[in-house]
C-alpha cells in the first residue's frame, strides 16, 4: 500500500464509499463506475468483510486494512491469549497492530516499533478511530530502536517476520527478521521479560532447549494450531 493510497482511504468520500458498499461482492464494486477509487475501495471492501471475525475491532471502527499486513497478522482472539500485562510493553514487530491494540487493555503504555514508514502511518490512523491514546507508534526498525533506546519495559513483544523475500514461510528462528538470537542480550537489557511469537510449526523441544526457563505456549483455536509463544528472562547461548 503506498502513501497515496493511505491518504486517499482517509478522506471522507472514500470512507463512505467504503461503508456504502461493505455488504457487496468486492468484484462487483470494483467495476462500478459510480464508486470513486473503485478498485481501492473493493480492495478494503475485501479485507474488511475477511476482518469481520478475524479483527472484529478494526471491522467496526472501518479501519485500513493493508493486505499484507492483513494476511500476517494475529487474529484478535488469539492476541487476547497471550499472557501479558504490567505497566509498559515495546512491541518490536507492530506490523498491522493487532498484538499492540490488545496490549493497550493490558499495560498502561505501550511502544510499537514499525519498519514501514506508510504501515505505521495506518497503524496510528487506526488507533485513533479505535479511541486508543496509551500507544506510541514509532518508524524504525527494531533493530535501530533496541539499540537506541534509554528506556525500560515490563516486557518486549516480538513476532517477527517468517516469510523471506521470495514469500517463502520460514521456521527456523535466526532465519527470521528480525534475527532475535542475535538481539537476545539487548532485549534482555531493555526490559524485565521477553515474549516471542512464533510459527505453530516451530518445534516445541527446540524452543525448551534454547529458552530453558521458559514457559512456552501452543494456542489452539477451534482445533487449529494458531502460533507458539514464550516467555522467558534468559536465554542459553
Amino acid at each position: 500500500m503506498t502513501k497515496e493510497e493511505v491518504e486517499l482511504l482517509q478522506s471522507e468520500d472514500v470512507r463512505r464509499a467504503i461503508d456504502a458498499n461493505i455488504e457487496r461482492d468486492p468484484n462487483a464494486v470494483a467495476l462500478d463506475r459510480r464508486v470513486p477509487c473503485a478498485q481501492l475501495v473493493a480492495t478494503q471492501v475485501k479485507y474488511l468483510q475477511r476482518a469481520r471475525h478475524k479483527l472484529p475491532h478494526l471491522y467496526a471502527a472501518r479501519c485500513i486494512i493493508p493486505p499484507r499486513a492483513f494476511e500476517q497478522s494475529s487474529s484478535y482472539e488469539s492476541a487476547e491469549r497471550k499472557q501479558l500485562g504490567g505497566d509498559s510493553l515495546v512491541d518490536l514487530c507492530c506490523g498491522l497492530g493487532v498484538d499492540a491494540i490488545a496490549a493497550s487493555r493490558r499495560f498502561r503504555r505501550v511502544v510499537a516499533v514499525e519498519r514501514d514508514e506508510v504501515l505505521a502511518e495506518v497503524v496510528r490512523y487506526n488507533l485513533a478511530l479505535l479511541g486508543i491514546d496509551n500507544v506510541e507508534v514509532v518508524s524504525t526498525s527494531a533493530e535501530e530502536y533496541v539499540a537506541t533506546t534509554t528506556e525500560h519495559f515490563d516486557w518486549v513483544f516480538l513476532d517477527p517476520d517468517r516469510r523471506s523475500a521470495e514469500g517463502r514461510k520460514l521456521v527456523r528462528m535466526e532465519d527470521c527478521s528480525p534475527n532475535v538470537m542475535a538481539m537476545m542480550p539487548r532485549l534482555e537489557a531493555i526490559a524485565e521479560r521477553v515474549a516471542l511469537k512464533l510459527s505453530p510449526l516451530f518445534d516445541v523441544d527446540e524452543a525448551l532447549r534454547l529458552f530453558p526457563d521458559a514457559e512456552v505456549e501452543v494456542v489452539s483455536l477451534a482445533g487449529e494450531c494458531k502460533e507458539l509463544n514464550i516467555y522467558t528472562v534468559r536465554i542459553q547461548y
